[in-house]
């Protein structure tokens, strides 16, 4: 998932990608320490696994840090 994770980063930056817009709204989740919510949407948006979703959150996370 990582290395997955790193791909996708990279081609962003190369190719000037956009965001996905959902993570805006996400991060003010985040911010709201409404987490559980947060991965809620993600999965639902997203269409992820539990896993997935949280692990997508907790990057959102440490890139707000």
């Amino acid at each position: 998932m990582k290395r997955i994770q790193y791909t996708l980063d990279q081609l962003t930056k190369q190719y000037g990608l956009l965001e996905n817009p959902i993570n805006n709204e996400l991060r003010e989740l985040i911010k709201d320490r409404e987490d559980v919510k947060a991965i809620k949407k993600a999965r639902e948006t997203l269409g992820l696994s539990l896993l997935e979703g949280k692990n997508y959150i907790d990057k959102l996370k440490s890139d707000i840090r």
